[in-house]
């Protein structure tokens, strides 16, 4: 099956959530929880996909158009967001992203010659 991130024209931004296991179905939503039922009525938002961690862990990543719309998700979700639970953000580009290019780009003068002794 297809991740959702396969389907997704860059670039977008990632923003990925691990949480810790419901001890069990009883048990109240936890803040991971909320957030990503916030995640569904903002703007920006293109969808998520959960899985687990090699440790069991529930992971949860969060697709946006902008970090702009990452960032009023977090800040409508109150408080200190990276404070309860990891929360890491990364943007996904392709190689002809013009950010991506500046990133890359060698000046021509700079050109260095390899050679194995």
């Amino acid at each position: 099956m297809a991740s959702l991130a396969d389907t997704l024209e860059a670039p977008y931004y990632a923003a990925i959530i691990e949480t810790t296991p419901h001890a069990d179905a009883n048990e109240p939503a936890s803040e991971a929880d909320r957030l990503v039922t916030l995640a569904v009525r903002r703007p920006g938002f293109l969808g998520l996909e959960t899985a687990r961690a090699a440790d069991g862990r529930p992971v949860t990543v969060a697709y946006w158009r902008e970090f702009s719309d990452v960032e009023g998700w977090t800040a409508e979700a109150g408080g200190n967001v990276t404070v309860k639970f990891p929360l890491q953000v990364r943007r996904v580009a392709t190689p002809t992203d013009p950010a991506m290019q500046t990133l890359y780009q060698v000046p021509d003068d700079s050109r260095t010659t390899w050679r194995y002794t």
